[in-house]
């Protein structure tokens, strides 16, 4: 199983931990996992594209949390005119989920004052799964490709 996969498995393990009252070091956590299930797998589809495949790891570590968070409000923002509705609406909620997971993820690791409900982590770790499901749906339309190019390069 690809990382990608592997920590949304994570996140959703982590979630349901505890029975009752789950531990805010189990749901921060799962919150955590689940921005980086996403990161991850685009990342690991952008760096698929790239031609050689000895250098994809090495591309991979190369991207950036803020460009890419960027690029996703870009395209959350944007009017995709002359594509298909639906691919449109599933690759926007795909960028419109990185960069809420981004800010979710900040708040769950580096905010001691934020108190994580089972319900509000969950959501985190459902949304993530739900954007697998939309990426695989559109991953080879060419809106996708370009905002997987966009996650990695400035644009002129």
């Amino acid at each position: 199983m690809a990382i990608a996969e592997d920590l949304l498995e994570q996140a959703h393990h982590l979630v349901r931990r505890e029975r009752t009252k789950p531990k805010q070091a189990s749901l921060r956590p799962a919150v955590s996992a689940a921005y980086y299930a996403l990161f991850h797998l685009l990342i690991k589809e952008a760096a698929r594209n790239w031609k050689r495949p000895d250098q994809r790891a090495a591309l991979a570590r190369t991207f950036d949390h803020n460009r890419m968070r960027k690029a996703s409000q870009r395209l959350a923002n944007s009017k995709l005119a002359g594509e298909s509705a639906q691919a449109a609406a599933d690759l926007k909620g795909v960028a419109s989920a990185f960069d809420h997971l981004q800010e979710l993820r900040h708040l769950a690791d580096y905010d001691d004052t934020e108190k994580w409900s089972r319900t509000s982590a969950l959501k985190a770790v459902n949304l993530v799964a739900d954007e697998f499901l939309a990426w695989r749906a559109v991953r080879t339309e060419r809106m996708a490709q370009d905002y997987l190019f966009d996650l990695h390069f400035a644009r002129r």
